[in-house]
């Protein structure tokens, strides 16, 4: 079963952690607290040479007081300006991320746009990630687990731990079919990559409109266009910035702000002995069929957890 899975990858993961950070270079905590130096920023690199497992996460799974550059998985902070058709996607989203619908804390932060402070309870949301469908980009970049970076001679994959995901971005030089040409859409959208000096421009498009800009329930048509800056700008930073152009749901870009990723070693995450990316998947005969059924939804209902019917 998955929670007893994940109790065991979490001890495992911990014991990586504290070997991780035991061998770490000497110096200053760089971030929060216990933040862990893996690499010092200012060993020599090459700005091109993106391969490799980044995290916004120093230690590669969900907080624990060492999330540098986490963020809050939106987007932008920037108010989006929606069209007719985007409002009422957007009032159709209903996300179980951020400020409580209603709460005090909710009113307390009237300076947030109303996409952080509208959460309920996942039983009473409509997140398609919570049975288990694919985040979709650029939702997946902003969950602060891992991806690792495979470059090969014509193409790019973004392999993200959490999900298990695999992105392709090709390399090859391929023209993006626009939007309208799109016959079939994707989860993970269709992706053409180039260098602009030391810069990897990422363009995308056709990706399915059931998925979320972010965790906040933002929505997407299928006419989205967006594009990923992606800068190496030191030996352990790559900074992501994000531009999204949709004229059926907002009626000008959207612009990110600037995320950062940092570099871990190959061999920081582990379990069994073995190193590499956590096959974090959402399996739905352990998510669906039991957590949400017995967990989930009666912690959001009140109501007692009903048998399956056999």
């Amino acid at each position: 079963m998955r929670s007893r899975q994940a109790l065991f990858t979490l001890a495992a993961l911990s014991l990586a952690v504290g070997a991780a950070v035991a061998q770490a270079p000497p110096g200053p905590p760089r971030g929060g607290p216990g933040y862990p130096q893996v690499y010092d920023p200012n060993m020599p690199f090459e700005a091109r040479d993106i391969a490799g497992i980044w995290t916004p996460n120093a230690v590669g799974f969900g907080g624990g007081g060492r999330c540098r550059d986490c963020g809050d998985r939106g987007f932008s902070h920037e108010f989006p300006e929606l069209t007719p058709e985007g409002q009422a996607a957007f009032d159709a989203n209903i996300p179980s991320y951020g400020r409580v619908l209603g709460s005090a804390d909710a009113a307390a932060h009237p300076e947030e746009h109303i996409g952080r402070r509208r959460a309920q309870p996942p039983a009473l949301g409509n997140d398609l990630y919570q049975q288990c469908n694919p985040m979709g980009i650029p939702r997946a970049l902003l969950y602060p687990d891992p991806v690792e970076l495979i470059v090969l001679p014509d193409r790019i994959l973004q392999h993200f731990q959490w999900g298990y995901g695999l992105r392709t971005i090709w390399m090859d030089g391929r023209t993006l079919p626009k939007p309208e040409e799109i016959d079939i859409t994707r989860w993970w959208g269709y992706a053409v990559g180039r260098w602009e000096g030391d810069t990897l421009v990422v363009t995308s498009t056709g990706y399915d409109p059931r998925t979320w800009v972010d965790h906040f329930g933002y929505p997407h048509s299928d006419m989205m266009v967006l594009e990923e800056r992606y800068t190496r700008i030191n030996y352990d930073t790559l900074e992501l910035k994000m531009t999204l152009t949709d004229p059926v749901f907002y009626r000008k870009p959207w612009v990110s702000e600037t995320k950062r990723m940092h570099l871990i070693p190959r061999d920081f995450i582990q379990s069994s002995g073995w190193s590499g990316l956590l096959e974090d998947l959402c399996a739905p005969v352990d998510e669906v069929d039991t957590f949400n059924r017995l967990i989930r939804d009666p912690a959001g209902t009140g109501q007692p957890a009903q048998p399956l019917e056999r």
